[in-house]
C-alpha cells in the first residue's frame, strides 16, 4: 500500500471529495498531481512522471496552469483547483481547499475558449410523454431550449445535440444505460458527459 504521509492524507481526503475531476493540489510554486490523476495526466500532456514515496506524482508550473488546463478542459477533462489557504505553515501542514472546479461547459475565462464558437453547456431529461433539451454558453448568457414528444426523444436529441454542438452534457441516471441515448454519444467523443441522480431533474 501506498505511504500517506500528512500531505497525502490531505490529497487524498480532497480528491475523494471530487473523484470526477482532475485534483491540481497546489504545492508551492506548483500544482501537483497524484496517483491515477498523475498517471492519466502525464501520458495525455507528455509530462514526466516521478514519484513521492510510493505515490505516482506528476506536476506543472502555477504559472502556466491556465495552458494545461486548456489542453484538458479540451480533452474533455474537468478540474479541481485545490489552493493553499491562509499562511503558509512553516512547521506541520498548510490548510489546503477546493476553491473552483472548471468543466469544459462552465470555462469562462479567455484561455480556455475556442475564440468565435459558442461553449455551450446542456441539459437534457425525459418523462412519461416527453423530452426536453436545453444548453447555454455562460460566456454570453446566450440560452436555449426544446421539448418534443417521447416517442421522437432519440432523434430529435441526435439533431439538437448536432445544433448545438456543445462541450458538456449533464443526464439524469436513468439514462446512462439507454442503449439509443448512448449510440447517439458515440458520435461525440469529444463531449463531456456527466449523470445526476433523477432527484435533480425536476419537468
Amino acid at each position: 500500500m501506498a505511504e500517506e504521509t500528512p500531505v497525502i492524507a490531505q490529497y487524498n481526503r480532497l480528491k475523494s471529495e471530487h473523484p470526477n475531476e482532475v485534483l491540481f493540489f497546489r504545492l508551492g510554486d506548483f500544482y501537483e498531481m497524484f496517483n491515477e490523476d498523475a498517471a492519466e495526466v502525464s501520458r495525455l500532456l507528455n509530462l514526466t512522471l516521478t514519484h513521492r514515496g510510493d505515490n505516482p506524482m506528476c506536476g506543472i508550473p502555477y504559472h502556466a496552469s491556465k495552458v494545461y488546463i486548456a489542453r484538458l478542459l479540451r480533452m474533455g477533462k474537468k478540474i479541481a483547483i485545490a489552493e493553499q489557504i491562509g499562511e503558509i505553515a512553516k512547521k506541520g501542514l498548510t490548510e489546503r481547499k477546493v476553491v473552483e472546479v472548471i468543466t469544459p461547459g462552465t470555462a469562462t475565462e479567455s484561455e480556455y475558449l475556442d475564440g468565435g464558437a459558442n461553449n455551450f453547456l446542456a441539459c437534457a431529461a425525459v418523462t412519461a410523454s416527453r423530452g426536453a433539451l436545453a444548453y447555454i454558453d455562460v460566456t454570453t448568457g446566450e440560452f436555449r431550449a426544446t421539448s418534443f414528444p417521447r416517442e421522437s426523444i432519440h432523434e430529435n436529441f441526435s439533431k439538437e445535440l448536432g445544433r448545438a454542438n456543445p462541450r458538456e452534457l449533464i443526464l439524469p441516471e436513468n439514462l446512462r444505460n439507454d442503449p439509443k441515448f448512448n449510440l447517439i454519444l458515440e458520435s461525440y467523443p469529444s463531449l463531456t458527459v456527466s449523470y445526476y441522480p433523477d432527484w435533480h431533474f425536476n419537468p
